[in-house]
C-alpha cells in the first residue's frame, strides 16, 4: 500500500492488486445509513456494459475489463439481488454512488469477478445480506473514474461525509478454483460485526 499526498482531505493510494481488508479505527456510536431500495440511476462512465432490472432481480452485464458506473443510489433490499456477469475473474467494475445518502445492503450482491461499492456519505451491510464476489472493496471514500480506468486507485476523502462503512452480514471473495479472493473495508470510520470467510486470500486489518 502507498500513500498519497494529503490534498482536500485525506487521500489514500491503493495498489490494483490490493485488495485487502482495511479497517480504519471506528468511533462510538456510528450511525447506519436507513434508505432502502433497488439500486437506480446508473450511467456507465468509463469502459462498456449495460444494466438492467426486473422485478428484484438488476443486472450488470460487464463487456470490458474494466467498468466504471456512476449511480444516484444503491440500496439492496432483503429480497432483492444485484448480479455482476464480468468477462473473468480479474475484471473489476467500480461503483460510484452520488446519492445524499447511505448505502443500505439487505440482500443479495453477486460478481464472478472484483467490485469497488464507493460511497462517501456510508455503506451499510445489514446481517440479512449475503456478497458473493471474487473479490470487493466497500469504501467511504471516492475515486475517479478516469484514475480507475488508468490503473489508478486514488481514495479520496469528502468533505462534510461520515464516510462510514459498517459490514454486519456475510461477505464471501473467491477467485475460483480454490483461490480465496480478497475483501477490504475503507472508510473514516469502518466496522466489522459479520462474516468475511476468504480462504485463501487477504482478510487484513490494518489503521
Amino acid at each position: 500500500m502507498v500513500k498519497a499526498a494529503s490534498v482536500a482531505g485525506q487521500t489514500h493510494r491503493f495498489d490494483r492488486q490490493a485488495l485487502a481488508l482495511f479497517a480504519i479505527v471506528t468511533l462510538a456510536g456510528v450511525a447506519a445509513p436507513l434508505a432502502i431500495a433497488a439500486p437506480g440511476g446508473a450511467e456507465v462512465v468509463g469502459g462498456s456494459g449495460s444494466i438492467s432490472q426486473s422485478g428484484v432481480n438488476t443486472t450488470i452485464l460487464q463487456n470490458s475489463q474494466n467498468m466504471a458506473i456512476d449511480w444516484q443510489s444503491y440500496n439492496v433490499n432483503v429480497n432483492e439481488r444485484v448480479q455482476y456477469i464480468q468477462p473473468n475473474a480479474s475484471s473489476i467494475s467500480l461503483n460510484r454512488i452520488l446519492s445524499q445518502n447511505g448505502s443500505t445492503i439487505a440482500g443479495r450482491i453477486d460478481a464472478n469477478g472484483q467490485v469497488i461499492l464507493l460511497n462517501p456519505n456510508g455503506i451499510f451491510f445489514t446481517p440479512t445480506s449475503i456478497i458473493n464476489v471474487g473479490g470487493i472493496i466497500a469504501s467511504g471514500l471516492d475515486m475517479q473514474p478516469l484514475d480507475f480506468m488508468n490503473g489508478q486507485y486514488i481514495f479520496n476523502e469528502v468533505l462534510g461525509t461520515d464516510g462510514t462503512v459498517i459490514n454486519s452480514g456475510i461477505i464471501n471473495a473467491s477467485m475460483g478454483g480454490g483461490q480465496g479472493g480478497n475483501v477490504a473495508l475503507i472508510g473514516r470510520q469502518v466496522k466489522n460485526e459479520g462474516l468475511i470467510p476468504v480462504g485463501l486470500g487477504r482478510n487484513n486489518i490494518a489503521t
